[in-house]
């Protein structure tokens, strides 16, 4: 047996150790999805007939949405007029009911105060509430008597969300950090945030907190937004409509050289300064804009609000209990289909049965960590459509085990020796491995690009466990296959499941 089998033996056995070992000892494991776990179902219609266009953006915004929920996985697809929306493990389901089908404002609002803000510092949380209840409890609190950003530009609206240099107000004492509220308590939910009150929102990231007066233009006056490269420097332009054109116009008048925020759903997308008092029905809002930056920006300027009005045409919940029977109910059945189909290979091919089994471990041991690792990086949740894709697999990496052991076998009952077969057998059927994988990838690939939802993660859990098949049969399969038949068969060749055959020619000759 050559060296370097031996090295990929021990570096595979090696990796896959490591890799479950420290899944293992970070404590994580595979999300499951809402068939699995348990959560919410809610199925949303529009109530009057809406165009593709408008379906599609209104899954945007309400996907936009349920991210901010905090939601792992969910799974938002479109049904012909339907927009169905699973979302797992969902903590205050009345809540997500609730939001997600909002037709939300876009809402101009001026910037009363703002600073640096950290949500995990006690101390920021307690000193941004009693900032919000001293602007309430004020009497005639306008821009004269903030503090804002007050540096012009030559662009017709902005410099876009410079670093802030004001910050939230301190309390006069030291409170106890245990009584600082928590972060929902501090912030206006988005919900309960009427375009009349004085609230209190952050940017996308939390790192800023704003405190903004009452809604001064909403999303109804805006027409389009689109990003766009002015040559220098990525901007956002704004059209609104004949009534938004003077309301906007208005505005500016009130509040030129202050900001004003873009607000959407409780979250701050952007604090332009206000640098004209006219702009008949265009806006340019620029600054230090990165190109995703601008694009987000427009996509909520433009779609901030459900382009429809929708209905809930049916709310479900799926009990965690039912998602705990129905995955103890796979993994029984798993167990019991993967010991047969052990049992038939060890019947079958003997000692090389016993390398399939080992394979069939290894790969899964590599499975189990790349899902545990996509779900807490990346929220990447295990379905029974992805469960369904693994099952599959399984088929596949067995399929590779056999195709392979059958060219050991014929090759043997040609004459040739055993421990020259399983090297001399294996390109060929790695050729063959490696098609049939492709196919399979091509398939996933397919799936994956031209459908959404459930059957995406079915493509995604096949193409997963396809590239580990071509792995494993590589790197790990044939290298104990050799090790087997060199050491433990020794040309004994019912232990791989090979009926010797007397020759006749043989015999004569003899």
């Amino acid at each position: 047996m050559r060296r370097s089998h031996i090295i990929s033996l021990v570096l595979v056995v090696a990796a896959t150790a490591a890799s479950l070992i420290g899944v293992l000892a970070a404590g994580w494991t595979p999300i499951l999805g809402v068939q699995l776990q348990g959560g919410v179902e809610v199925v949303l219609r529009p109530t009057e007939q809406a165009s593709d266009e408008s379906l599609d953006q209104a899954i945007e915004v309400i996907r936009n949405r349920i991210d901010a929920l905090g939601t792992t996985e969910p799974d938002i697809t479109r049904q012909g007029q339907q927009v169905v929306i699973q979302l797992p493990g969902v903590k205050s389901q009345q809540r997500a009911v609730e939001l997600i089908g909002q037709t939300a404002e876009l809402q101009f609002r001026p910037v009363l105060q703002f600073g640096p803000f950290d949500a995990n510092d006690p101390q920021g949380r307690i000193a941004a509430q009693t900032l919000l209840e001293l602007i309430n409890q004020a009497v005639g609190v306008g821009s004269d008597d903030t503090e804002v950003n007050g540096e012009e530009s030559t662009n017709d609206v902005v410099d876009e969300d410079e670093a802030p240099t004001s910050a939230v107000a301190p309390t006069s004492t030291v409170p106890d950090p245990a009584d600082a509220p928590e972060l929902d308590e501090v912030l206006t939910p988005a919900d309960q945030a009427d375009a009349s009150d004085t609230v209190l929102f952050a940017n996308q990231d939390r790192t800023v907190i704003f405190a903004l007066g009452p809604a001064e233009v909403t999303g109804d006056a805006v027409a389009g937004a689109a990003a766009t490269f002015s040559g220098s420097e990525w901007v956002v332009n704004v059209d609104f409509n004949s009534i938004g054109a003077d309301e906007f116009d208005a505005l500016a008048a009130q509040y030129f050289g202050e900001q004003i925020a873009i607000a959407l759903d409780g979250v701050v997308y952007s604090a332009p300064t206000i640098n004209a008092v006219e702009f008949g029905g265009t806006a340019v809002i620029s600054g230090t804009l990165q190109e995703s930056g601008a694009k987000d920006l427009a996509t909520a300027v433009r779609f901030g609000a459900l382009p429809i009005e929708f209905e809930q045409d049916d709310v479900r919940t799926v009990s965690a209990t039912l998602g705990e029977g129905t995955l103890e109910a796979g993994v029984v059945a798993g167990i019991v289909g993967l010991i047969l189909v052990g049992i038939y290979m060890l019947a079958y091919y003997r000692l090389l049965g016993l390398a399939a089994i080992l394979s069939l471990f290894v790969s899964g041991s590599i499975l189990w960590s790349i899902i545990a690792w996509l779900g807490d990086s990346r929220g990447l949740a295990l379905t029974l459509a992805g469960a369904t894709g693994i099952i599959v697999s399984i088929g596949v990496q067995l399929d590779s085990n056999i195709v392979y052991y059958e060219r050991v076998k014929e090759e043997v009952r040609r004459g040739r020796a055993i421990r020259s077969a399983a090297d001399v057998s294996f390109p060929n059927a790695f050729k063959t491995i490696i098609w049939a994988d492709l196919a399979s990838l091509i398939g996933a690939g397919v799936l994956y690009s031209l459908t959404s939802g459930s059957v995406k993660g079915f493509a995604v859990f096949l193409g997963i466990t396809t590239i580990i098949d071509i792995f494993v049969s590589y790197f790990f399969l044939r290298p104990l296959v050799v090790l087997i038949t060199r050491k433990m068969v020794r040309e004994k060749s019912g232990r791989i499941g090979v009926v010797p055959h007397s020759d006749p020619a043989m015999e004569v000759s003899s």
